[in-house]
């Protein structure tokens, strides 16, 4: 081939990861992931059967809806059945909408087609969590209903409708089945979450108490797993009602570990602030042994236990002093404070979600309710935007090069290119799972022509033809068990099902349109794979250094007292920030300055800042002016990171200004809000210059 200018590669990339290799090698020899295929095939069985008797135009989508709805759990089907019906019906409407003032201009109503799908993943996008497929497939499916159905728009609404009732259809079955044939409960795979979740909240709670430091490894598992428990939280939600507030308590046990982690990291910088103190207070050294036995206790703590801790954390606390080791000793003792009151509440939460009785009255003062909101979340919107109008400018483009070659049969294409852009739009480079999709899709392309062309032709009636297409099937359930080979499985069932077109009026396979819909298929996959390697792909290193600049932008706006100047609202938008950012460090190799930075640290940074900002509205007016002198100056230190993308040293000028405005404030008689601008100035300066001293009356007493 050398003489031709090109080679070949010397290795063809695998239809599956290595470690998705060694996944599905583990599923041929797990009972409950056949048992899970078996029923998926079920209720795939039962949609078809039923489709054909009632004469439905295309009751493969029927079958095709109830392999991809069935879950492993009762919560998840049930979940996922009605996003997949609501996400058709709102499809559905926009191409009865869409379609007749628009057949006779195909540019623009691939245009429209291309808005809607913007629209969609926009939304989904926002969502973040298991019903954001209602508003992806509302984005993709309209394509499906519209496109083919473009030089017929008289017909749209049947075709709509026929839809509609066919993913009904399959949904329910696969609800019915779920729900009947050997249910599996979510509760028990919560329970190993929640378990794991916990252990390494254990782990970190028994490290910092004992003084030994915390990994950042486990910061960041820690992290990750809670913002995945998104995911888990709306199928809860729809489980055995039998099981209590099951997605209640998850939410709020959610909300508790968000919590405890910057107030882990607070008390682990105190206590390395403190140093030898510690073991010359005998009263603060054993009650940090007392907490770290408690907290490795199995059972949770009665009230009395949690009463008992509160006062001995309020018979140490010192009267607010002149020396920096008074401040930190008393910022301490609040933080474990905190944490008693976290952990007891936590504890209670596990023990509820294991036996479904409902935990006591929480300990911690925070409204959890409140706090678990869409506000909450950090959001990039630039990049979100991008991602959705990446979506919808490659089904724009590869609908213009449709119209351009005049291809009848090209529909398939801008279908599968909008699957693609949608599914993916989410990920920092989507271009390997569309690859893989692709390498799938022509799996499953010879997978139907072998059955359409050799295997069909023996088959006239249901039951033959059934037996025929069960082990394909079975194989599919398979994949479809398991998460990360899910879109394995759902290419195959997507395509498959799609290019069979089981029906009863079929007249023989046509080689002809089966070969045109599946050239369409692979070459609308390539298109969306090369427009998004172009244009979309980003690396793990790029997103990381974004969201830390974003995280850094959150700092400087709180002291420059833009936004809601909330503590519980910056808190859980930091930690939510952390928790996307924790895969994507990850993921980075070693030396990459974004894995230098630590967003605990920078939440409470942001934490001390709010408190400044709300303490020096209570102080006399030179040192309300100061404090906001000094809060400006940390709002441009933070700009100056935001803008060079890395960690700058601090300014020695902020040093000065941090010293003097704690000797300004010891000047004023005690009172709240001096004491809580003297522990937001303290936070401060130990955050920002750990490894200095403080001078004069503030450096530590020996």
């Amino acid at each position: 081939m050398k003489g031709f200018g090109w080679r070949l590669p010397r290795r063809v990339p695998p239809l599956l990861p290595r470690d998705q290799q060694a996944l599905f090698s583990g599923l041929l020899r797990d009972r409950l992931a056949w048992r899970h295929s078996a029923k998926s095939l079920l209720a795939a069985l039962i949609a078809l059967y039923i489709g054909l008797a009632a004469d439905l135009s295309r009751p493969y989508w029927a079958m095709a809806s109830a392999l991809v709805v069935m879950q492993p759990v009762l919560g998840g089907t049930n979940a996922r059945g009605i996003y997949r019906i609501a996400g058709t019906l709102i499809a559905a409407v926009a191409s009865v909408v869409f379609v007749p003032g628009l057949s006779q201009s195909p540019i623009l109503l691939s245009l429209v087609m291309s808005l809607w799908l913007t629209g969609c993943m926009t939304i989904a996008l926002l969502h973040r969590g298991p019903s954001s497929y209602t508003f992806m497939l509302a984005g993709y499916t309209a394509a499906f209903i519209s496109f083919p159905m473009a030089l017929q728009p008289d017909a749209i609404f049947e075709i709509a409708l026929a839809r509609s009732e066919e993913i009904v259809l399959g949904s329910l079955c696969a609800v019915v089945v779920g729900a009947l044939v050997f249910p599996v409960s979510i509760k028990s795979m919560i329970d190993q979450r929640v378990q794991g979740l916990m252990r390494d909240a254990r782990t970190w709670c028994e490290q910092v108490l004992a003084r030994r430091g915390s990994s950042d490894e486990l910061r960041r598992r820690l992290a990750h797993d809670l913002a995945q428990l998104d995911l888990v939280i709306p199928f809860a939600r729809r489980d055995d009602p039998r099981h209590g507030e099951l997605g209640t308590w998850l939410s709020e046990l959610r909300a508790l570990l968000l919590g405890l982690m910057p107030v882990l990291a607070a008390i682990e910088d105190r206590l390395d602030n403190l140093g030898a103190r510690i073991g010359q207070d005998g009263e603060l050294a054993r009650l940090l042994d007392d907490m770290r036995q408690w907290v490795a206790e199995d059972a949770p703590a009665p009230p009395a236990r949690l009463d008992d801790f509160l006062r001995r954390i309020v018979a140490l606390r010192p009267a607010m002093s002149e020396d920096g080791a008074g401040l930190l000793l008393d910022s301490l003792l609040l933080r474990l404070k905190e944490l008693a009151e976290l952990w007891y509440d936590s504890r209670h939460l596990q023990q509820a979600l294991q036996d479904g009785q409902p935990p006591p009255a929480a300990a911690f003062g925070l409204d959890l309710h409140r706090l678990m909101s869409f506000e909450s979340r950090h959001i990039d919107w630039s990049m979100l935007l991008f991602s959705s109008s990446a979506a919808g400018a490659t089904l724009f483009a590869y609908c213009l090069l449709w119209i351009a070659i005049g291809w009848s049969e090209g529909a398939s294409g801008a279908m599968m290119a909008a699957v693609a852009a949608a599914f993916f739009a989410a990920q920092d480079d989507p271009a390997p799972n569309i690859f893989i999709m692709m390498n799938w899709s022509i799996v499953a392309i010879l997978t139907t022509g072998f059955y359409l062309f050799i295997v069909f032709p023996l088959f006239r009636d249901f039951w033959p033809l059934a037996l025929a297409i069960t082990p394909g099937f079975l194989f599919v359930g398979l994949l479809l068990s398991r998460p990360s080979l899910f879109m394995a499985g759902m290419t195959l069932v997507v395509n498959v099902a799609s290019l069979m077109s089981i029906q009863n009026h079929g007249a023989g396979a046509d080689f002809t349109s089966f070969a045109n819909s599946s050239v369409a298929t692979v070459l609308g996959l390539l298109f969306a794979l090369l427009m998004t390697r172009l244009f979309r792909s980003v690396g793990a290193e790029w997103s990381a250094q974004r969201l830390i600049r974003q995280g850094w932008g959150i700092i400087a706006a709180a002291a420059e007292g833009h936004g809601r100047q909330d503590r519980e609202r910056l808190m859980l938008r930091m930690l939510d920030l952390t928790g996307l950012l924790a895969p994507r460090l990850a993921a980075l190799p070693e030396g990459s300055e974004a894995t230098g930075v630590d967003m605990l640290d920078e939440v409470r940074i942001g934490l001390n800042i709010l408190n400044l900002r709300r303490a020096r509205n209570d102080l006399p007016m030179a040192n309300h002016a100061a404090l906001d002198r000094l809060l400006a100056g940390v709002a441009g230190y933070y700009r100056a990171c935001e803008r060079d993308g890395r960690m700058l040293m601090p300014p020695p000028e902020l040093k000065a200004a941090l010293e003097a405005s704690l000797s300004r404030l010891h000047t004023l008689p005690p009172d709240k809000a001096r004491d809580e601008a003297l522990l937001g100035l303290i936070g401060l300066r130990f955050r920002l210059f750990p490894q200095q001293d403080m001078p004069g009356a503030f450096k530590e007493q020996p």
